[in-house]
């Protein structure tokens, strides 16, 4: 079985957000991305053999069978894309919009290369958009009903009190299921609808047969890909060491190893078994979404398993940075601030140099 996995907040290496794998040989590729990915890649979902990954900051690629980006669809209203789903009776992808907790649906053409249309389906709160109050993230069907999930609002400095998250029906806006811990990528697998409870580190049957929570390792838990029989394969990030939201250091009380590695691991649904376990640390910190590629979907693995490319990405970064921070130093030298550091900088130097400078002792004779 071959995936694809996003890579999101992909700040030091923008252009590798999204890669295919497969999972029995750990072989894997980067494949090219098109558009504003500066914060890395989202939701992925497939039309009509086609691969459509979400970039965060807007807009979604369109990949063809030989895995090469051919159109970037327009996604107007969203912004801060999370998770998608395609309707292939209303040829519709519905795309989470967590910047205004909006879930917004795009028609497409017959070609799925082109929006001809787009609506808000569902708003976690109309008169309060904008604000990211509830975080509304992923969108999944199950029984011919759309299902989203959602943290719910805080009153804290931070993400962590999110503890009242929720499974809402999109029809009706009823509440299936509450007091989650972050709930993440709701999936579908058989008869019964699954959620991700990521701070809790658990998945969760939400909907068909009787509720069961099941127990991940150390991590971070989004995004899943079904598997054959009970099985599927789950993204677990590294714990973000700063807050996306305010810029501020989070602070990291686990102490495991595992908690600080970037991994997919294997669950069965049925027993709660952990099997294969697939270490990814050297391309990202944080996996958003695993999705089964298309059958026939062409696949070059690299020799190195992207490590290079990688690490010339990471490169390119830090020269990036020191050019910015260079332009940045004669703009500020220009100013009169920086004219009178200049000045007092040199009225220092020739006084410093002025102390340290020997000095001619007389010398007195003996008689």
């Amino acid at each position: 079985m071959r995936v694809a996995v996003t890579f999101c907040n992909q700040r030091s290496t923008p252009r590798l957000s999204v890669c295919a794998l497969d999972l029995e040989t750990e072989e894997m590729q980067w494949l090219r991305v098109l558009g504003d990915i500066e914060s890395g890649a989202a939701g992925i979902t497939a039309v009509d053999g086609s691969l459509l990954v979400a970039c965060q900051d807007g807009g979604i690629v369109c990949y063809g069978d030989d895995l090469e980006p051919q159109a970037l669809l327009p996604t107007r209203g969203s912004f801060d894309l999370h998770s998608m789903l395609y309707r292939a009776d209303e040829r519709a992808v519905y795309v989470t919009s967590t910047f205004n907790d909006t879930l917004y649906r795009y028609t497409l053409d017959e070609t799925g290369r082109r929006v001809v249309g787009a609506e808000a389906a569902f708003c976690a709160d109309p008169s309060r958009r904008g604000l990211d109050l509830y975080h509304l993230n992923s969108v999944a069907e199950w029984e011919d009903d759309l299902y989203v999930s959602m943290f719910g609002t805080t009153d804290g400095d931070s993400h962590l009190g999110r503890r009242n998250g929720r499974v809402v029906r999109v029809r009706d806006g009823v509440t299936i299921l509450d007091g989650l811990y972050h709930p993440h990528t709701l999936f579908v697998h058989g008869d019964d609808l699954f959620v991700v409870e990521s701070q809790a580190k658990t998945v969760r049957r939400v909907g068909g047969g009787d509720p069961i929570t099941l127990t991940l390792p150390d991590g971070y838990p989004r995004g899943v890909a079904v598997d054959t029989g009970s099985t599927v394969w789950i993204g677990l990030s590294a714990l973000r060491r700063e807050s996306k939201s305010r810029a501020t250091a989070n602070v990291i009380t686990d102490d495991s190893p595992l908690d600080h590695r970037t991994r997919l691991v294997q669950l069965d649904l049925t027993t709660g078994a952990i099997g294969r376990t697939i270490d990814l640390t050297p391309l990202a910190r944080e996996i958003y979404d695993v999705f089964p590629l298309p059958d026939g979907s062409a696949f070059v693995p690299d020799l190195d398993r992207g490590l290079v490319q990688r690490v010339e990405a990471l490169e390119e970064s830090f020269r990036a940075v020191n050019a910015s921070r260079r332009v940045l130093e004669l703009q500020l030298q220009k100013t009169p601030m920086g004219r009178m550091r200049r000045f007092l900088q040199r009225a220092r130097r020739r006084v410093e140099g002025a102390a340290s400078a020997p000095r001619n002792t007389p010398t007195t004779g003996g008689a």
